[in-house]
């Protein structure tokens, strides 16, 4: 089994508001091996990273971009852009980019070809009809189905989906399940994982990726399991 992949959950956010270039920059000096990062278009069909569909009250939906951006996060920090994100990342680490709302996708792909190594993506959602749709629209790309409840049958909800990748919580995994899935030749990420005590819980398990607000302790554990 490879080494899991240790992914910044929405950035480095030790010491930066999550989802801002800062905590990317900041992952990328960690030595993250990825970021993930959510997306939402604005009313006027731009892309922005943001985790939540409203800012300061408002629809992202509704809101033009160049409104936006004059929302200032803890005082300083800017919401940033999908481009500025591409532009700052591609080459350097893995994106898991989470699609949250987004009406044009052949935009959204198009940012994604002409702006990043297709190597380094990875698109993830919860919406399983979303997942399907890309895997005719996008199917050069990896894609991955995220599920927040107990899973029973891996193979069934990835075959729904199209795609040979299974985001699920680390509360819900297990050895046994871990192996059925790799056995079925399919990939699992955990999320979920902040701390300690859960990033060693999932390090055990030799998963192929651990997206976690602790990526540094990741990083650590891992050297030492070396």
């Amino acid at each position: 089994m490879n080494r899991a992949l240790n992914v910044a959950h929405r950035g480095f956010t030790k010491n930066f508001p999550d989802n801002t270039l800062e905590a990317f920059q900041a992952a990328i000096e960690l030595g993250a091996d990825g970021i993930e990062f959510d997306v939402h278009e604005t009313a006027d069909n731009h892309f922005v990273i943001f985790h939540d569909p409203n800012i300061e009250g408002k629809e992202i939906a509704k809101m033009p971009l160049i409104e936006i951006q004059k929302v200032r996060l803890a005082s300083k920090y800017r919401i940033p852009t999908l481009e500025e994100t591409l532009d700052l990342c591609r080459g350097r680490l893995k994106m898991l980019v989470e699609i949250k709302q987004a009406c044009s996708l052949e935009s959204l792909l198009s940012l994604l070809r002409t702006r990043a190594e297709l190597k380094d993506v990875i698109i993830i959602s919860f919406n399983r009809d979303l997942i399907v749709t890309l895997a005719t629209l996008a199917p050069e790309f990896r894609r991955g189905i995220l599920t927040y409840r107990p899973v029973e049958d891996p193979a069934g909800i990835t075959a729904s989906a199209r795609t040979d990748l299974l985001l699920m919580r680390l509360r819900f995994a297990t050895p046994d399940l871990v192996e059925r899935i790799h056995a079925a030749n399919l990939g699992v990420f955990l999320w979920d994982c902040a701390g300690l005590e859960q990033v060693r819980k999932a390090l055990k398990l030799s998963v192929d990726g651990i997206i976690s607000d602790s990526p540094d302790l990741v990083q650590q554990e891992q050297v030492v399991r070396d």
